[in-house]
């Protein structure tokens, strides 16, 4: 399943573009479509490493490995996937068109399901089900990932498409959920006693790694995103002062 799915997915991906995409091409400079496929297939790329067999054996070996494991497809591989703007090429094949550009249900639902997940897998019972190798673990990895394509897709634009949030309903909404992972970081590092069958100080090091890499993805886009909705104040003031009649 660990490569199967990502096969499926990349097939999919170069079916539903319109046009064939060349990533070795000896044009000096690549355009913005190709740049996405790049992102796109790195992404799947992390993802069939991450839940391959040898790295996911690694990973249940301790807390602090399954943490980062998590961080690096939920922080790093999906967001690099949603970049690549799969979802018009995968509308084009099943035929359906675009969804409306501003609606809130869907970053609501995508918010509440995708950090209620992260909770959810840091249950003792959870984490005590998903640790021996099997399809409870390969179910909860696949949701896992599903849901951080849900959230990430509702603050990184897929052309010809575009986010149902403003640049600063974006901010708020990436400020929420790194605020809600530091919280579980504190949690989990803070406390006097492991809440899973591993010593605290693996416990600590994995809240760690929540605590720091993983909200630096983020942080990033939401740097993006205020700067770009400070910028656009500034255009419309400009453009303001630009209609403005002159006195005299």
């Amino acid at each position: 399943m660990a490569l199967g799915l990502p096969l499926v997915l990349c097939v999919l991906y170069l079916l539903g573009g319109r046009r064939h995409v060349r990533l070795l091409d000896s044009r000096p400079q690549w355009t913005s479509r190709q740049w996405r496929a790049a992102a796109f297939f790195i992404g799947i790329g992390l993802v069939a490493i991450g839940l391959s067999g040898p790295v996911d054996g690694f990973a249940r070996a301790s807390m602090a490995t399954r943490t980062a494991q998590l961080v690096v497809l939920l922080m790093l591989a999906a967001p690099l996937i949603v970049v690549g703007a799969p979802e018009p090429r995968f509308r084009r094949l099943l035929g359906r068109p675009s969804p409306s550009r501003r609606s809130y249900v869907l970053p609501i639902l995508a918010f509440l399901l995708f950090n209620g997940g992260i909770l959810l897998a840091y249950l003792p019972a959870v984490y005590r089900a998903t640790a021996d190798p099997g399809w409870p673990r390969q179910l909860g990895q696949i949701a896992m990932l599903g849901l951080a394509y849900f959230f990430w897709s509702q603050v990184i634009g897929q052309p010809p498409g575009h986010c149902r949030l403003s640049h600063l309903g974006r901010v708020v909404y990436l400020f929420l959920s790194s605020a809600q992972l530091r919280i579980l970081g504190v949690v989990l590092g803070f406390a006097s006693a492991a809440f899973y069958p591993v010593p605290l100080v693996d416990q600590q090091i994995a809240a760690g790694i929540l605590m720091v890499p993983g909200v630096l993805t983020d942080l990033v886009v939401l740097t993006v995103c205020l700067y770009l909705w400070l910028g656009q104040d500034d255009r419309r003031q400009v453009g303001r002062q630009r209609f403005q009649p002159r006195a005299g």
